[in-house]
């Protein structure tokens, strides 16, 4: 004996549970949390009126895939309705956003630069002197 305590014998490797019950399809809740997250971006870019483009892209990518996560949810491969429900509508209030800003930005941008009262006083826009 050399003093030293005799090794354990190797242990049987154990196999991996399954994350699911066998026979039981497992839940796909990505689409409403997509769709959640998308529409909160869209919502509070929407409220920066230059990029009225990027919360509609947003919006509507958010209205899609809400749809598709309560299509989901409906045929119970989904356990999200509330998130995916939320994604969607903040998706409308996105496409909203959105269409305010369109209409803020074309008409700041249409807008006459001069009031009508500067131009007025100013008979000529040429500042020489008229030739007589």
């Amino acid at each position: 004996m050399s003093g030293y305590p005799e090794p354990a014998p190797p242990q049987k490797q154990r196999a991996y549970a399954p994350a699911h019950a066998p026979g039981e399809r497992p839940v796909h809740n990505g689409l409403g949390t997509t769709a959640l997250v998308l529409g909160i971006t869209g919502s509070v870019v929407g409220l920066v009126w230059v990029l009225f483009w990027l919360a509609a892209a947003l919006g509507l990518l958010a209205l899609a895939l809400g749809l598709a996560g309560r299509g989901r949810t409906s045929r119970g491969e989904a356990t999200n309705r509330g998130t995916t429900t939320f994604g969607a509508v903040l998706g409308v209030i996105a496409l909203t956003l959105s269409g305010v800003g369109a209409v803020l930005v074309t008409k700041t941008s249409a807008a006459d630069t001069t009031p009508a009262q500067v131009t007025a006083s100013y008979p000529s826009a040429d500042p020489r002197p008229a030739h007589r």
